[in-house]
């Protein structure tokens, strides 16, 4: 099989196989969780505000819960279940060892998964989307549309590979050392006012949010999380963090032998 095509077809049967309730299940509560808040948020202050109410007023409050309910929450859940435990899922089913006997299989295997957890969290992430903006309505909702929808894009791809290199490290405690990484670092760390948090991914995204959104009053009140560099800075640093994770991720990968079931 060509070897460009095998992480496609492993991406394939990986998405084939999600197509059990469980998984269907999880896909719609990640579309759903998002919308049902920003809807309930969306009614109330309307039904507050009244004839007063004016939906411009409100693009900063609505766009910040819908960058934080899909981007930093919806998608991260996303991945956590599908990019973090790709070893271990594989050693768990005693498949690993079948995995390694074949050419470049180890790396074609971590891309094909790469890839599975990707566009599963984004269809999920931008159909969350585009019905949140819906119900903000059109007047707000189709520049935040495409705004949020890049930002999921970057998104799902930089933690994305960021969860899978903590798979490859941590492959007997994978769920809790990225739930771990998730708290501390992208929670926490993110919004300390301090160096440490620039190199955060969540840092860059709501940067790039305030940058695409022009919200120059909100980065100017808030630089520790929005920042005040260009977008061009955030762009590369996310894509030196993919390259990054990535080459780390296969290269660990590929030279690691990791314990069977059986071994263990």
């Amino acid at each position: 099989m060509n070897k460009l095509t095998l992480p496609i077809e492993v991406m394939l049967f990986e998405l084939r196989r999600s197509r059990t309730l469980g998984r269907i299940a999880i896909w719609f509560l990640l579309v759903a969780f998002p919308v049902a808040i920003v809807t309930a948020v969306h009614l109330i202050t309307q039904y507050e505000r009244g004839d007063e109410y004016v939906a411009d007023e409100f693009i900063e409050p609505l766009g910040m819960a819908m960058y934080f309910l899909i981007p930093e929450v919806s998608c991260l859940l996303g991945l956590l279940l599908w990019a973090t435990p790709a070893i271990s899922t594989e050693i768990e089913g005693q498949t690993w060892v079948y995995l390694t006997l074949r050419s470049s299989g180890r790396r074609m295997v971590l891309v094909g998964k790469y890839m599975t957890s990707v566009v599963w969290t984004l269809s999920a992430s931008l159909a969350a989307v585009a019905l949140c903006t819906l119900v903000v309505g059109p007047t707000i909702g189709s520049e935040l549309w495409w705004v949020l929808t890049k930002l999921v894009v970057l998104s799902c791809f930089v933690h994305a590979a960021l969860y899978l290199l903590i798979g490859t490290l941590f492959y007997r405690r994978t769920m809790v050392a990225a739930v771990a990484y998730t708290v501390v670092v992208e929670y926490v760390v993110a919004f300390i006012p301090a160096l440490v948090n620039k190199f955060t991914i969540n840092y860059r995204l709501r940067g790039l949010l305030a940058d695409w959104m022009q919200w120059e009053d909100a980065r100017s009140q808030a630089e520790n999380v929005f920042g005040n560099e260009p977008a061009a800075t955030h762009l590369q640093l996310l894509g030196v963090m993919v390259v990054l994770f990535l080459g780390l991720a296969l290269y660990r990968v590929e030279h690691t032998e990791y314990p069977t079931q059986q071994e263990a």
